[in-house]
């Protein structure tokens, strides 16, 4: 009878939940390829302001405003983002998931650095609307969003405000079966809310999936490197990317109102 390596055992393999979310983030965010197109490692994003106004003239009359557009930049540095995993021959003998596995954690470790970039990007917005967790906080908070157009709205809040909403909100939570997303947990005003543990406690976020590109020079890849005479073998992910603010009116932060000044 030929030998095996797993004589008499059965492997299960099983890797413990690295995702701090596992909401798909892309869905929070624009991707923008166009630094893969051209030579450079940094972003400079305009943000333009009109002034002035067109007129009604009479005959004989002319303008007495100019329209003009100002605009000021900010420089995004592109930056790379590295994980190893290394295994010898023997591991890989003794169990050959184990490849897969250490592929599984390097993916769940770059998601989690774009959440977590994501995320950081959110919490530069500049409007904030304050408040308890109920219908008028979520409602106020729309009132700020300086766009008629709703659609496209999404609001992201944290586990902890979960129960605080539920309570709150009552039937003015609906709930769609039909929605089945992770982390969707119904809609408020028509605005769709999503549960993610990657946001901090006590805030969350109004926003339109334009207020934060994702700009990528270079998508995951995988490059791999072996010691013949150790047996070591280790695997390389990375990604050249970086994750912005680059629309302020298109977000509006919740907050937990803060308690009065004795």
């Amino acid at each position: 009878m030929a030998n095996t390596v797993f004589a008499n055992k059965v492997l299960e393999s099983k890797l413990a939940d690295l995702l701090d979310t596992h909401l798909d983030m892309n869905q929070f965010l624009t991707i923008d390829r166009d630094l893969a197109e051209n030579a450079g490692m940094t972003k400079t994003v305009n943000v333009y302001t009109f002034t002035g106004d067109v007129e009604d003239l009479d005959m004989g009359d002319g303008n007495e405003e100019t329209l003009e557009v100002g605009f000021s930049g900010t420089n995004y540095t592109v930056g790379v983002t590295q994980g190893r995993f290394a295994y010898y021959d023997e591991e890989a003998m003794k169990d050959p998931q184990i490849v897969d596995m250490g592929l599984k954690a390097i993916a769940d470790k770059m998601t989690n650095d774009l959440t977590a970039k994501a995320i950081d990007a959110m919490d530069d917005a500049t409007l904030e609307q304050e408040g308890d967790w109920d219908f008028d906080h979520i409602v106020d908070a729309i009132a700020k969003y300086p766009y008629e157009e709703e659609g496209g709205l999404f609001i992201l809040i944290n586990p902890a405000q979960l129960a605080d909403l539920r309570k709150n909100l009552g039937t003015s939570l609906q709930y769609a079966e039909a929605f089945a997303r992770s982390g969707y947990i119904g809609s408020v005003c028509g605005v769709p809310v999503y549960v993610s543990k990657a946001v901090t406690s006590g805030t969350g976020y109004l926003a339109h999936k334009e207020a934060v590109k994702c700009f990528v020079k270079k998508g995951v890849e995988i490059e791999q490197e072996r010691d013949a005479n150790t047996r070591k073998n280790t695997i390389y992910g990375r990604k050249v990317m970086l994750v912005a603010l680059v629309d302020a009116t298109r977000i509006v932060k919740l907050s937990t109102e803060s308690s009065p000044s004795l």
